[in-house]
């Protein structure tokens, strides 16, 4: 393969990769945008975290904020 294969190739799987993250971001603050019992205040908090630290703020909410709406109903 030559190099500007190769270089074609990356640029490829590189914007693949900021695609997805991007498109996971805009799906986490969606989905805290939709929470319904989510309060005001938390909702805020949550943009900040995603806006001010997209990725990690992303897995963060994927994978602690998610099921938040089923942690306030069940009062824990």
């Amino acid at each position: 393969m030559t190099n500007a294969a190769m270089s074609s190739l990356m640029l490829i799987f590189g914007l693949g990769a900021v695609i997805a993250v991007i498109a996971f971001i805009v799906v986490a603050l969606i989905q805290v945008a939709r929470e319904p019992l989510l309060p005001p205040v938390l909702r805020v908090c949550w943009v900040i975290v995603l806006v001010g630290f997209p990725i990690m703020g992303t897995l963060i909410w994927f994978g602690f904020g998610h099921g938040i709406n089923q942690r306030i109903l069940s009062g824990t």
